[in-house]
């Protein structure tokens, strides 16, 4: 059942990127001057780094931008307010648990081209804990960065590395 609700999901995320392409346009590198979609949504797999512990999980993101033109007025540069949370599941000595990995941050676009943008993250996260693990909430920092690859429709490809989180995903641009 699993791989069916993924499959569709899949089907309807490749839909919406060709619904709603547009193109990029950029300059020399770094200095180009992109058009992006104000909000962007999408689906982060990967490892959620918990103490010494690896665990699966699968972030939700969805960002709005809310400068287009950010600190740098010679760089294509921007800020998105970002929010990424979902399920993250724990293994403990005589069950596997699920518990919620959650982030708000400020997320900072470098754009190299068309195609390409590297970012930087900063902001606060933490993971609401199963039974097993004490059945708290935890808050700390969050830092990280992370790349896009930018389709020539909607559809981006993502990767992230921060203190709590190593993973990849897709994302769409509205």
């Amino acid at each position: 059942m699993q791989k069916s609700i993924t499959k569709s999901l899949s089907l309807i995320l490749a839909l919406c990127a060709f619904c709603f392409s547009k193109p990029a346009l950029a300059g020399e590198p770094w200095k180009g001057h992109t058009e992006v979609r104000p909000v962007e949504v999408g689906m982060l797999f990967g490892g959620a780094i918990f103490g010494t512990e690896l665990n699966w999980s699968a972030l939700s993101t969805v960002a709005y931008l809310i400068e287009d033109r950010a600190f740098v007025p010679d760089l294509d540069n921007r800020i998105w307010v970002e929010l990424e949370i979902g399920p993250t599941f724990f293994s403990t000595r005589n069950s596997n648990q699920t518990g919620l990995q959650y982030s708000t941050h400020l997320r900072w676009d470098f754009n190299y081209n068309e195609t390409w943008t590297l970012y930087a993250l900063g902001g606060i996260s933490g993971f609401g804990l199963p039974k097993a693990l004490g059945s708290s909430f935890t808050l700390h920092p969050r830092f990280g960065v992370g790349a896009e690859y930018q389709t020539k429709a909607a559809l981006l490809f993502r990767g992230e590395v921060s203190a709590e989180f190593l993973g990849v995903g897709i994302g769409l641009n509205f």
